[in-house]
Formats: C-alpha cells, structure tokens, sequence
C-alpha cells in the first residue's frame, strides 16, 4: 500500500510540472495543457496523467441541464442541427471551453489537482472525455509526454505505449498526441491525449478512453471527431 501510495505522489508531481508550469493548489489554482486522467488508484488504474498546475477559480456557476459547477448550454454554438444525432454544446466556465458532447454526458469528476473536468455519460464507465487547462503552457507538447511517460507507465495497470508524436492542427504553436493502452475500472482501455498549446497564456489536453475493442466503433470514432471538431477555448 505504501509503495502505491509512494508511485501515485510521483506521478502528480511530474505531470504538474509538465506542459503547466507551476502549481499553487486549491480551486483558485490554474490547470494543465495535457492529461490522461488522474484517479489515483493504487494499481494505475484510473490513474489521472494531467500535466498542469495552476488552474482557473472554481464556483462560476450553478447545476444546469447540461452539467454542474458551470457547465451549460451554449447559444453561441452551432445550432443542433449540424452536430452528429444526440450530441449538444457543452459550455465549461471553470475549465475555459465549450465541446459537443453525446446528450445527458454531466461533468462527473475533477481531475487530479483541480486540473480539468472529466465528462461522462449519466451512468459513468467509458467512453469518457477529460478536459484540462491551464494558463502557462510549455512550449513542447511532445517533449512534455514524454517526460511524463516513464511514470504513466509504471503507475498505470497493463499500460502499453503505442506512440507520441507531434501534429498539425489548428495552426496551433505545439500540439502532440499521446496513445496508450492501460487497464481502467479494471478493464483493458484505449487512451488518445492530445496535448496542446493555444497561446502564451493558454494550454489544454483532450483525453479520450474507450474501451480498446470498441476503437474502432461509430460510438468512439464519433465522440473523438466531434471533440476535436466542436472543441472552442473560452
């Protein structure tokens, strides 16, 4: 128990000095430019992979329809109508986003050290999405994965590394995609973290875990397009 507990410290620590700069704690703290989620659970499963520190102030809003804690509604999104069947906007004030996601998915969760919201369907399980931030990104998206790599790795259950590497999107300053396997609520899981930079005083992380045999699947190739499609900073 001691040594997992130990594990779990170190990989904390490392992600909060990735992509994010430093981090102060508490909900008045700033957030990550990548993630993986951090659940830290003794034998890695679950285990957050946020790279951040400080983070937006909590409390800018109430419960809505669409969520908790600020999340709701966006009237300044595309209209329903051009989003893929059972998807609406979800607008983050605490985490500084908006995103379609699949009707009635709530914020579920605050990863790791307030770092970014984790959105799931009504139930939980998977698929998932977490969304980190913060407010000093680094300048190397990849570098940061990989130095955050080692330690993902020897917390996380069954963990499997299928690549990193930098890519074009958006025109954004840096961008990477991290893909692994892990086990994750004690089943075998797909993870795509891509981590990137917006501007100097901006960073996110677009984790997305499905279960590994359902990659491939409308459900998760629909819920991995539409995030990086309808994905806005706010």
């Amino acid at each position: 128990m001691i040594a997992a507990v130990v594990a779990v410290i170190v990989v904390v620590v490392l992600l909060i000095v990735g992509l994010g700069g430093d981090d102060k704690g508490g909900d008045g703290a700033k957030g990550p430019a990548a993630s993986t989620g951090q659940a830290g659970q003794g034998s890695g499963e679950g285990q957050d992979v946020s790279a951040g520190g400080k983070q937006p102030a909590a409390g800018e809003g109430q419960k809505t329809e669409a969520g908790d804690d600020g999340e709701e509604a966006d009237e300044n999104e595309p209209d329903e109508d051009e989003l893929p069947e059972g998807y609406a906007t979800v607008k983050d004030e605490r985490f500084h986003f908006s995103m379609a996601l699949p009707e009635g998915w709530k914020r579920t969760g605050i990863a790791g050290r307030n770092s970014g919201g984790k959105y799931t369907a009504p139930g939980g399980g998977h698929p998932k999405i977490q969304i980190d931030h913060t407010d000093s990104p680094g300048p190397d998206a990849a570098g940061a994965w990989r130095a955050q790599e080692p330690a993902v790795k020897s917390a996380s259950s069954g963990y499997k590394l299928l690549g990193i590497k930098k890519v074009e999107w958006r025109g954004y300053p840096t961008v990477a995609d991290w893909h692994f396997l892990r086990k994750d609520d004690g089943k075998k899981v797909r993870v795509l973290n891509r981590g990137f930079k917006v501007d100097g005083e901006n960073g996110y992380a677009i984790l997305i875990t499905c279960e590994a045999d359902t990659w491939q699947d409308e459900e998760c190739e629909t819920l991995r397009d539409t995030a990086f499609k309808t994905f806005k900073p706010l």
